[in-house]
This record gives C-alpha cells, sequence and structure tokens, in this order.
C-alpha cells in the first residue's frame, strides 16, 4: 500500500473549501481555493459551473 505521502496535503481551510463544494456551496471558495482544487483534480469547470470529481469525493470520504 502507497504512503499517505502520495496524497497531496490539503489545509484545514482547503479540505474545508472541498466539503462545501461537496454540499453544493461552490460559491463560498475561495478562488485561491478553487484554483488548487481544480489543479488537484478535486474539483473541475464543467458548462461554465464547478462540480465535485470522484477523487474529491475520495478525498472527503478520507477525512483528510
Amino acid at each position: 500500500m502507497a504512503p499517505d505521502l502520495a496524497v497531496p496535503p490539503l489545509t484545514h481551510e482547503e479540505f474545508v473549501s472541498l466539503r462545501d463544494g461537496a454540499k453544493g456551496l461552490m460559491h463560498r471558495i475561495p478562488i485561491e481555493h478553487k484554483k488548487r482544487l481544480i489543479e488537484l483534480g478535486y474539483i473541475e469547470e464543467l458548462l461554465g459551473g464547478l462540480r465535485l470529481t470522484n477523487a474529491g469525493r475520495t478525498r472527503i470520504a478520507q477525512g483528510k
């Protein structure tokens, strides 16, 4: 099994933003968090909006 080092670290605030996105509150996510979460593949731009990806759902389920 791969160590947790394979998972890019998120700050507490970035993780809270990811959870907010899962609750449909993408408009509350600060722009710098949006950029980082998109870069990491946890959210994606789709039809002018943002949506949570499977990787984002997995990250939330991991609780980190």
